[in-house]
């Protein structure tokens, strides 16, 4: 029965897994007689002996090998190992984990000043009583958000109360790539890729080991010594917290602090641990509500195209008004955390259409009174079909009001000025320029820079003034998404 277990450090490796008993000593080399055979030219014939001894502890010995032996970044000719220690022989690296009823020395590790600290139950036993209530409050203050980037930006703050870091991030898998990207990150908005902010060996080890990772001392560590991403932010402490999911590691805790003496204490090992187990089961939650949002919504637009698509004067209608409203609302200084809300808004505004006979909506001429009235409900419509989605609610003033107008004729609820949500008064804009622009079968579209005229008429009247100003700014860019939409068209 194994009692410890070493593992190629890389899944994609060629070599075996090593297992061995409690007495039991194996030779790892090239050599036919080794006991273990690691065909790679980095290794002696003979490199290296690992044993287990009657206590159970792991130890390894390098056989006077050309390359030797480093166990976490340092060359030793001989060593005691713990879960999670890298081992590397010559150029290939093994990882020691647990095999049945594992007991690795739980003492002094090899890396001065490292802590290891499992993600589990474990954890939660060595957390004050104090703290444990600290922490189940915020596991189910976590839990309420369906947001998943709201509840990012919570469990960074939660975090920034239990460590006190300088620097802090959520580093989150892809699921299509396995790749690591920072979703949320302090400062906000500084770092783009992980190997920007944080060392890839510390996060890579944390979430191979699935243990948090504390390094009390970056300057008593030869293999982060002249990390760059490192040493560019004076950083003098560091820790990785795996967060774990249902189905394997779905991303990293990472945080840091910075600047001479300033340190991690040992004891917020086991917090982070303990606080990983919640922040993981919130964001997986909130994962899978935004795959089914993302899913649901993607259903939507598909659905809004179709409806564009029933008429072919108007197909392409949504994306387009979707491009010229976001183009209107940078132009106009709105947040970039609106701009989402605006391209929903946008793709969806006119999905009420779909409740509108063929008869008024696909008629080859222009309106009667009454037909216009039936034409007129596509947005209370679309604004009942949408109102139950939670991710949907700050798009649905905009689906309803896009035809409001400025001096309160408009429809459906006669609003007028500012008491028309700014983004419908955006869209308002972007919509009319595109009807002018699009072909009926009762006219031809008009000139675009008749239909810039027509629009700058109607400042004050039809349109918010400030709209306008925006229009007049990017003119130009509206010809151009105009023109490239056409050429798409044809092409």
């Amino acid at each position: 029965m194994a009692r410890v277990r070493l593992q190629p450090a890389s899944s994609s490796a060629r070599f075996p897994s090593i297992d061995l008993a409690d007495g039991e000593a194996k030779t790892l080399g090239r050599a036919a007689q080794a006991d273990l055979v690691v065909d790679d030219p980095s290794l002696s014939r003979l490199h290296a002996r690992l044993h287990v001894d009657e206590a159970g502890t792991l130890h390894v010995e390098d056989l006077e090998s050309t390359n030797g032996v480093r166990v976490n970044g340092t060359r030793l000719p001989e060593s005691a190992l713990r879960a999670g220690d890298r081992v590397l022989f010559g150029s290939v690296e093994y990882v020691v984990s647990g095999g049945d009823g594992l007991r690795l020395i739980a003492g002094a590790s090899l890396e001065p000043e490292v802590t290891r600290v499992p993600v589990a139950g474990a954890a939660l036993a060595r957390v004050d009583q104090m703290t444990l209530q600290a922490l189940l409050t915020t596991s189910r203050e976590l839990m309420a958000f369906a947001d998943l980037p709201a509840l990012l930006e919570r469990v960074l703050d939660r975090l920034q109360a239990i460590l006190k870091p300088d620097r802090a991030a959520i580093l989150l898998v892809d699921a299509a790539t396995g790749t690591l990207s920072p979703r949320a990150v302090r400062p906000p908005g500084a770092y783009t890729s992980v190997s920007q902010f944080a060392s890839s060996t510390i996060v890579r080890e944390a979430l191979d080991t699935r243990t948090v990772l504390l390094i009390q001392d970056i300057e008593q560590q030869p293999r982060l010594q002249y990390a760059a991403s490192l040493a560019d932010a004076d950083v003098r402490s560091a820790i990785c917290v795996p967060l774990l999911g249902r189905t394997g590691a779905i991303g990293a805790l990472y945080a840091d602090r910075t600047g001479f003496g300033n340190r991690f204490g040992a004891d917020v090992a086991d917090v982070a641990a303990a606080f990983a187990a919640h922040a993981a089961a919130a964001l997986e939650t909130a994962s899978l509500y935004d795959d089914r949002e993302r899913h649901f919504r993607a259903t939507l637009e598909a659905f809004a195209r179709a409806i564009d698509a029933r008429d072919a004067y108007t197909a392409g209608h949504s994306e387009r008004v979707t491009a010229y409203t976001l183009a209107l609302a940078r132009a106009s200084g709105l947040p970039d955390d609106q701009l989402e809300t605006v391209r929903r808004a946008g793709m969806l505004h006119d999905i009420g259409k779909v409740g509108v006979p063929d008869a008024v909506l696909l008629k080859p001429g222009p309106l009667d009174p009454d037909e216009r009235a039936t034409m007129e409900t596509h947005v209370t419509l679309g604004y009942r079909m949408l109102e139950g989605l939670p991710f949907l609610a700050d798009a649905l003033p905009t689906v309803r009001g896009h035809h409001e107008r400025w001096d309160g004729n408009g429809y459906p609820d006669k609003l007028a000025g500012s008491a028309i949500h700014a983004h419908a008064r955006l869209m308002a804009v972007g919509d009319t320029y595109d009807a002018m622009t699009s072909a009926r079968p009762y006219r031809r579209p008009l000139a675009r820079e008749e239909a810039a005229r027509r629009i700058r008429v109607e400042t004050g009247r039809q349109f918010d003034p400030a709209a306008v100003e925006a229009f007049v700014v990017i003119e130009p860019d509206f010809h151009a998404l105009r023109e490239g939409a056409r050429r798409a068209e044809s092409g």
